[in-house]
């Protein structure tokens, strides 16, 4: 069934896409709106399909837009613009590739994008009709099968390709691929943190469906893989296995590279004698691609530089270690992972805890307006933090904080005239929040509770004793994370604590801190 073949062939044989103008449109919506239920991948698959696209398939960054989260209208503007600079580029006589990639609701022959619809009908329709040579449409949502429904065409479940021949012309037309049959659900799952067709579509293309070795990775290869473990980890799930289907009308011969893997200098290299199915998560413990091999194959993952966490599961317990991508090939050998318990599947916030070491810079103030004018001035903060993440389990991260702050105004006493005041103070915290991945940042929310300690001079006024004050404040903690790569992290923080103030009367104080700061985290 796998090798059932269709009668046309694609382009580029074996020479990569030299001359050839590329663009895409890569569109992820978590909301579908009224009558669907919230997605939980469809961004962070659009993210990912995005990057591939940028870093190995051909696409220059001002030709890619990635759209998340947007109506219609925006889509259809954005295929506008698409449509605009690829007509331009054939005008200059320049071969063209349109690559349209879609995750997220379609319900009733539309893609709901948030409260907004796009017929299918309209979506193929703009792709058939788009100003490139050759134009692909890839749709990972429910019941995208009917975008691939045609009179006369067969869908099966695989293609094979015709061998180019020099004096062939280039081949134009549409491609359709759909993550599911026209009666099924497409399906995301919590184990490889995305959707199932759209993970396996992307360890593809990063190298894995690289059946051949040449180091590019085919429009039929990327399919057939995408098909197999497709319908394979499907095949046990509540909603039964799911189907990808396609349909494409493509003159001429020869196959359609996505990706070149040979100019990426950096990946993994797994050697002939591994055998197995081998799980790569990024900085996050998401997975970011799977290879799965038989003892006799050599596979490939061009990876972006980072450090990455590999696990390989056996009879009863898994095989786990870390590695360090850089800008060479890092051979994989299972006697480097570690033998580990089910139980601390790094997935699940297991296999050790990951160590976060940051400094800040920061602002606080307190909200009310006689304090900050009287008691307490606005500051200026520097400080440190150690954070731990997957100790307390899996998204739960504690963290100790230290800083320091000054601050100047002047207080009005009695009918004197007002006396300039320096403020000085330093902070010992410690946080309990919880993460949440969105996107390409990490969110969290949580507790804290810091000692305080407080010091108050009077400038030029040597009679006026200085002042000390000590005490608690307990809070809450917000922040969000954006992973730079390599272990580096940008961090904006935002607090609100409360002061238990004693000294001349009894009171409670909110004040408030922001925060920017760089960290860096390493695993234990």
């Amino acid at each position: 069934m796998l090798a059932a073949a269709a009668s046309a062939a694609m382009l580029l044989a074996a020479a990569g896409w030299p001359g050839q103008h590329r663009f895409a449109l890569v569109v992820g919506d978590d909301e579908g709106g009224i009558g669907t239920r919230p997605l939980r991948y469809a961004d962070r698959d659009a993210r990912r399909i995005a990057d591939i696209l940028g870093r190995l398939g051909g696409v220059r960054p001002e030709d890619l837009r990635i759209l998340t989260n947007a109506d219609a209208g925006e889509v259809r503007r954005a295929f506008d613009r698409l449509d605009a600079a690829s007509a331009a580029a054939r005008a200059r006589g320049e071969p063209t590739l349109l690559f349209v990639y879609y995750s997220g609701h379609s319900k009733d022959g539309e893609l709901r994008l948030g409260d907004s619809r796009m017929p299918l009908a309209e979506l193929r329709q703009r792709l058939a009709g788009a100003p490139a040579d050759v134009r692909i449409g890839l749709l990972d949502s429910c019941q995208s099968g009917l975008i691939t429904r045609s009179k006369g065409v067969r869908l099966v479940p695989a293609f094979s390709v015709e061998k180019a021949r020099a004096e062939e012309a280039v081949p134009k037309g549409l491609v359709l691929i759909a993550s599911s049959a026209a009666d099924e659900e497409s399906q995301e799952s919590d184990d490889i943190d995305g959707s199932f067709f759209t993970h396996y579509l992307a360890s593809g293309l990063l190298g894995d469906a690289d059946a051949n070795g040449d180091g590019r990775v085919t429009l039929a290869e990327a399919y057939a893989y995408a098909f197999g473990r497709t319908v394979g980890s499907t095949a046990d799930t509540a909603a039964g296995p799911q189907h990808p289907s396609y349909l494409y009308d493509l003159g001429g011969a020869g196959d359609l590279v996505l990706t070149d893997l040979v100019p990426a200098r950096g990946g993994l290299l797994f050697g002939a004698a591994l055998d197995g199915v081998y799980v790569v998560l990024d900085q996050t413990r998401k997975a970011v691609a799977e290879v799965a091999k038989a003892a006799g194959e050599v596979r490939r993952l061009a990876l972006p530089p980072g450090r990455y966490t590999l696990k390989k599961p056996e009879q009863g317990f898994l095989l786990v270690g870390k590695v360090k991508v850089g800008d060479d090939m890092v051979s994989v050998e299972d006697a480097d992972l570690k033998p580990t318990a089910l139980a601390d599947d790094p997935q699940k916030g297991g296999s050790g805890a990951e160590y976060v070491i940051g400094v800040t810079g920061g602002y606080q103030s307190f909200f009310d307006a006689a304090t900050r004018t009287g008691l307490f001035p606005p500051a200026a903060l520097g400080g440190l933090e150690l954070s731990v993440r997957h100790d307390l389990g899996h998204k739960l991260v504690w963290g100790l904080d230290l800083s320091l702050g000054e601050g100047s105004s002047s207080l009005a006493v009695n009918n004197l005239a007002p006396l300039p005041v320096t403020f000085g103070e330093g902070n010992l915290g410690a946080s309990l929040w919880r993460d949440f991945d969105v996107g390409p940042f990490v969110l969290a929310i949580g507790a804290r509770v810091a000692l305080i300690g407080m010091i108050r001079s009077f400038v030029g006024h040597p009679e006026l004793p200085t002042q000390y004050f000590f005490t608690a404040t307990p809070g809450l903690v917000g922040s969000a994370t954006w992973k730079l790569g390599a272990g580096w992290e940008l961090v904006a923080r935002a607090r609100a604590n409360y002061l238990f103030y004693d000294v001349d009367q009894d009171e409670s104080l909110g004040y408030y801190e922001l925060s920017l700061g760089v960290a860096y985290a390493f695993g234990s």
